[in-house]
């Protein structure tokens, strides 16, 4: 089965990251992994599996290793981007209720629709066939990146930097769901009843991650911006006495 190829593959990958830098930086991948037979549910599970690892497990480091193939070529960085948004435009249609009033929506299921026809011979949909080119177009875009990797990486004039690079990067972008926590918190605290902390965080979150760069500990940035985010919260909305959490006397 070409899956564990492409498995394979990720895991080299990950390996040869945690080899180079002394750190976990990309985790495992925990969603379930397709199985035989190579039908339609198969395909939608590889999907899954490698949007999972592209876009949660692996994201900050492909996302920093994108940027040295960038520099090198071009036109690997171009088709390799291509695969990412191939995964996520499948994974989207798959997951997610598109908005028919929306032109980014529509442009995910013309390219999703676009991609199955052209890699799954037409109609009816060959599941095989697309198993087959989404795995062999991923373990492509993988071999791209660890080849960059090892490139730099052993070179030993680069090496330290783009190590150090990678790691701060990582340090410095937290995932989202740490700043939901803070959000949520800090909405509680000042009494705010039916917040959507998640929609308030998706238009600060690049803010939020460039404070996080001024402070050389995570422990030291969590506490400051906690405190930053209540305090955005409360100029904008106040305080609602009656709402908020009391503190333990």
């Amino acid at each position: 089965m070409i899956f564990l190829q492409l498995k394979t593959a990720c895991e080299e990958f990950r390996t040869l990251v945690h080899d180079t830098t002394g750190r976990k930086l990309i985790d495992e991948v925990s969603v379930d992994e397709p199985r035989e037979p190579e039908d339609e549910l198969h395909f939608v599970k590889l999907v899954s599996w490698c949007y999972v690892f592209f876009f949660e497990s692996s994201q900050k480091t492909t996302k920093y290793v994108l940027s040295l193939l960038r520099t090198r070529s071009p036109d690997e960085h171009k088709s390799v981007t291509s695969i990412f948004e191939n995964v996520n435009n499948l994974r989207t249609v798959r997951a997610h209720n598109l908005s028919a009033g929306s032109k980014r929506d529509e442009y995910k299921k013309t390219q999703a629709h676009i991609w199955l026809i052209q890699n799954g011979a037409g109609e009816p949909t060959d599941w095989p066939s697309c198993c087959r080119s989404l795995c062999e177009s991923v373990i492509s875009a993988i071999h791209c990146l660890t080849d960059r990797w090892q490139q730099v990486t052993g070179n030993s004039e680069d090496a330290p930097t783009v190590v150090r690079e990678l790691i701060a990067a990582i340090d410095r972008e937290w995932p989202p769901y740490v700043f939901d926590g803070m959000v949520e918190d800090a909405a509680t605290n000042i009494g705010l009843v039916g917040f959507d902390y998640v929609k308030y965080r998706e238009s600060r979150l690049d803010g939020w991650r460039d404070l996080v760069g001024f402070f050389e500990e995570r422990e030291s940035a969590e506490v400051a911006i906690s405190a930053a985010i209540q305090r955005e919260l409360e100029q904008l909305f106040g305080r609602h006495p009656s709402q908020a959490i009391k503190p333990k006397p």
